[in-house]
């Protein structure tokens, strides 16, 4: 928790840097303090519902999570009518925006939890696993088209990792992830879907800087060269006047490495680092196996996508439209993961209650 909340500050100092000189070119024109009392704001609401989070029990979260998916489903559907953009990702009322697929990330993983743990020799795979399966699926299909391949990359990874610490027999996970590859083979070469982006990014990868390589891409790695050891110092960097695409959102990372240097990115990366050995931790020692599925499944989620947003800025993956956990700017993304470390921070504080602590001893 207090490594989040240490990038959760972060976040908002470099958003405050890197999103000042683009609110100027805003239509109309924005103070330069604009992301900076927005981010704040949703920094309010995130630690608000992490702390909730946190003391709310985790168990009664398993149980009514087949009504968290049917909500979470349904705000993915509201998303097609509600907006008229190309890309349909938000639902927006009062001046603000929200996300439904950050949240159905957070249901799908209390949804697994549930359906995993009631697993029994006695039944077949398919009397429980295939429609639950079916129901993450169809969300990940709304998603995908909205469209946003990226999530529905990650929403699947995260699937098949749950199932894979929990003991699901690695020949249907074979086929599974056999399945997610030809699908997606199938959607960018047969049906065009985001073929420009796997284009640029096989360019990308042979010369960053050749005239059809990505420009996004291009410029991230600039910005995080030009860092140094030190920085430029805060509010000093220079890629961000309009070179840096998706400064304070996507390639915050990029912007922070260039004021912050080297020294910065490294900071980031070991809070991470301390999230994800936390949240092994509490996993291995959870009392029962919903609590030890929930902190996995939360870890599992904040590390891969904090992994694919670094790639990206790296220029190793392809560009996804994927935030960087806690330091982009989005409330979604923000209250999302906030959510996700509160409930991780519950399996501990529950595993730690006298009652839990005596039925481990007798278990």
């Amino acid at each position: 928790m207090f490594s989040s909340i240490a990038l959760i500050m972060l976040g908002i100092i470099f958003i405050y840097s890197a999103s000042g000189p683009f609110s100027k070119f805003m239509t109309p024109p924005k103070p330069t303090w604009h992301f900076l009392m927005k981010q704040s704001l949703w920094a309010v609401g995130a630690l608000t519902a992490m702390y909730i989070a946190y003391r709310f029990d985790y168990e009664l979260l398993v149980k009514i999570s087949p009504f968290m998916m049917i909500v979470a489903i349904a705000l993915l559907i509201a998303v097609f009518p509600l907006s008229s953009a190309k890309v349909r990702r938000w639902i927006s009322f009062s001046g603000f925006t929200i996300q439904p697929s950050e949240f159905f990330k957070i249901a799908v993983i209390i949804f697994m939890a549930r359906v995993m743990a009631k697993r029994t020799g006695q039944q077949k795979i398919y009397k429980r696993f295939i429609p639950a399966l079916g129901v993450i699926l169809l969300g990940a299909l709304l998603i995908l088209v909205e469209p946003d391949l990226g999530t529905t990359a990650l929403i699947l990874a995260v699937t098949i990792s749950l199932l894979y610490i929990s003991g699901f027999p690695r020949r249907y996970l074979l086929l599974l992830l056999l399945a997610a590859i030809m699908m997606a083979s199938a959607l960018v070469f047969g049906f065009k879907y985001q073929k420009h982006r796997v284009d640029s990014y096989l360019v990308t990868l042979k010369d960053p800087f050749a005239a059809d390589a990505s420009y996004q891409t291009r410029q991230s790695l600039v910005s995080l060269g030009s860092g140094g050891l030190v920085g430029k110092g805060l509010a000093y960097g220079g890629q961000k006047h309009l070179f840096l695409p998706a400064r304070h959102t996507d390639f915050i990372l990029s912007a922070a490495a260039e004021e912050g240097g080297f020294l910065i990115v490294v900071v980031i990366f070991s809070l991470f680092g301390l999230i994800a050995w936390s949240g092994g931790k509490i996993a291995t020692s959870a009392v029962d196996i919903e609590g030890s599925l929930l902190a996995w499944g939360m870890m599992f989620f904040l590390i891969l996508q904090s992994t694919i947003n670094i790639g990206v800025a790296l220029g190793l993956f392809p560009i996804t439209g994927i935030t960087l956990p806690f330091l982009s700017y989005g409330g979604s993304s923000l209250v999302a993961c906030s959510v996700a470390v509160g409930i991780t921070a519950s399996v501990w504080r529950r595993g730690k209650s006298p009652r839990r602590y005596f039925k481990r001893l007798k278990a």
